[in-house]
């Protein structure tokens, strides 16, 4: 990951599209946005933030599918064909 950057919500609003233009060409990964020296928020791009988004939902699929062979009972489970012939129309 590049080096972050930083601006301030002033800087921000004086110059958005740069900043906009920025992100899209992929020249910064990310903008860190300051209020009174204190970070408020970061700017990404979409394309980034998608990638996030399916990263943390993969992750939760796969804690869920984790916690459920911890917790697997063969005993309680049913075969296939046993499915197929309560459930298929």
């Amino acid at each position: 990951m590049r080096i972050k950057n930083y601006l301030s919500s002033t800087n921000l609003a004086k110059n958005t599209a740069a900043t906009l233009s920025s992100i899209e060409a992929g020249d910064t990964d990310k903008i860190i946005i300051l209020k009174n020296n204190t970070p408020k928020a970061i700017l990404i791009s979409i394309d980034a933030y998608e990638a996030m988004e399916e990263e943390i939902e993969d992750l939760r699929l796969t804690a869920l599918a984790l916690s459920r062979m911890q917790n697997f009972d063969p005993s309680e489970s049913i075969s296939h064909e046993e499915m197929m012939k309560k459930y298929a129309k």
